[in-house]
């Protein structure tokens, strides 16, 4: 359907700032973004680049601890200690660079 009606309304600067960067984390236009929010439909927001690579990251320590739940199921005792090793060294490498 044509979109063809136009609603205008003041905000404040920051106000102004805070809709804009609302719209930009889900991926649409400001007129995207408000059309959504006064119609109830439900918002679904972008990842960052950064947010993607924490994703990933998690990912990969949840498939350690697997492994690592595996093995000592297994009861391969030197599994374990190896992989635990691993994945803490991982964990610890990715908080220092939060330091």
């Amino acid at each position: 359907m044509k979109k063809t009606k136009k609603i205008e309304f003041r905000v404040t600067l920051t106000e102004h700032l805070i809709i804009k960067n609302k719209a930009k984390k889900t991926g649409g236009s400001t007129s995207e973004y408000l059309r959504s929010i006064a119609l109830g439909y439900d918002l679904t927001y972008k990842l960052t680049a950064d947010e993607i690579e924490v994703y990933k990251q998690l990912n990969k320590f949840s498939d350690n601890f697997r492994r690592i739940s595996n093995l000592y199921k297994l009861g391969d005792v030197t599994g374990v200690k190896e992989i635990s090793i691993e994945t803490a060294k991982l964990i610890r490498s990715h908080l220092n660079k939060l330091k």
